[in-house]
C-alpha cells in the first residue's frame, strides 16, 4: 500500500502520530492512539524530518497556550498584589507574592532590553550590508 506524503514530507500516519504525541502523556500512549507500534514511533522520532515537524508542532501548541494565558495576566498580577498587601495573610504567602511580582517585573525589563538590543543589532547589520562593497569575484560580476 502506497503512503501519501503531505507538503511537509510526512505521511498521514506520521501527522497523526505528531498529534497523538501532543495529546498523550507518554510515547507508548501516543503510539497506541496513532495506531502504530511503539518501536515505529521511536524510529520516526529519530527521523530528522519527523523530529523537526514535531518540534514545530510543539512550539505552535505552546505559543497558542501562551497567547491564551496572556488574557489572565492582569488578573494574576491583581491576585498577587492583593495577597502581598493583605496583612491578615500568612507572611510566607505575602513574601511569595512579592517575590513573584519582583521576578516578573525584572524579567519584563530584561526582555524589553534584550528586544531593543536585538533590534539595534539587526538594524546595524542591515546598514553594514547595504554599505559593504562586494568582496568576491561573483559578487562583483553580479553588480556589474
Amino acid at each position: 500500500m502506497a503512503t501519501r506524503k503531505s507538503s511537509s514530507g510526512l505521511t498521514t500516519a506520521q501527522e497523526k502520530a505528531i498529534l497523538a504525541l501532543l495529546d498523550e502523556p507518554t510515547v507508548a500512549h501516543a503510539a497506541k492512539a496513532a495506531g502504530v507500534g511503539r518501536r515505529t514511533m521511536y524510529r520516526w522520532m529519530d527521523d530528522p524530518n519527523f523530529s523537526k515537524a514535531f518540534r514545530n508542532a510543539r512550539r505552535e501548541s505552546f505559543s497558542q497556550a501562551m497567547s491564551a494565558s496572556q488574557k489572565f495576566a492582569p488578573v494574576a498580577v491583581q491576585v498577587l498584589a492583593k495577597i502581598m498587601t493583605d496583612t491578615s495573610a500568612p507572611m510566607s504567602s505575602r513574601v511569595s507574592a512579592a517575590t513573584a511580582l519582583l521576578k516578573f517585573s525584572r524579567e519584563s525589563i530584561e526582555l524589553d532590553d534584550l528586544a531593543t538590543r536585538v533590534n539595534d543589532l539587526e538594524k546595524s547589520m542591515k546598514q553594514e550590508a547595504e554599505q559593504k562593497p562586494p568582496t568576491s569575484m561573483w559578487e562583483q560580476k553580479a553588480c556589474a
